[in-house]
């Protein structure tokens, strides 16, 4: 086990898979894989730009994940099967770690984040409608950069407005808004 796996387990208390009571709000879970990579022989966490062919955050960074679906059961099954149709990450390459606090957004969406080590396969399988591509955050960078302050341009629905937020730019791209503030509860955990 290694040096954050340590940490998570003492920090983070294992929850059973639950099914979220709060009936006003849009429900959604995501999964946090972080995982060793070969190639690059450091741990990394995996998420992923969104394609220009979802219905929103298009072209966003965010977390392999959706909206929850009572066909799911609970919102763990959620963050699994999600990450299975976004990544082709299989529920048995994946050891659920604990979850995060859960994260609301402008839009009245609460985000109950899973932690979890993962097997990184050679290639994931990416589905091309809704992910462009993955990203991979070093872990090591994460911790010694932290998340800035920043402000976003948005465009939605034709209205541009500016967004202040925290973040952290990987592979070039800037991870802000709700997939910042679960990575912000990571660095906390971990720092």
């Amino acid at each position: 086990m290694n040096h954050w796996e340590k940490i998570f387990m003492k920090r983070l208390v294992p929850t059973e898979p639950f099914i979220c009571k709060e009936s006003q709000k849009i429900i959604a879970s995501v999964l946090i894989p972080i995982g060793f990579k070969q190639e690059t022989a450091r741990y990394e966490i995996l998420l992923t730009k969104r394609s220009e062919q979802v219905e929103t955050h298009k072209g966003q960074i965010s977390f392999p994940g959706g909206l929850f679906e009572p066909s799911d059961g609970n919102l763990l099954k959620t963050a699994l099967r999600e990450t299975e149709e976004e990544v082709g990450l299989l529920e048995k390459e994946i050891q659920i770690l604990g979850n995060l606090e859960p994260v609301y957004t402008l839009k009245d969406v609460v985000i109950y984040p899973w932690v979890a080590k993962v097997q990184f396969p050679q290639e994931l399988k990416i589905s091309e409608r809704e992910v462009e591509r993955a990203i991979f955050l070093p872990l090591d960078q994460l911790l010694s950069e932290g998340l800035k302050p920043v402000e976003v341009s948005v465009n939605e629905k034709g209205i541009p407005f500016t967004v202040s937020s925290i973040g952290i730019i990987c592979e070039n791209e800037l991870i802000w808004g709700a997939s910042a503030k679960i990575l912000e509860q990571l660095y906390t955990l971990l720092k």
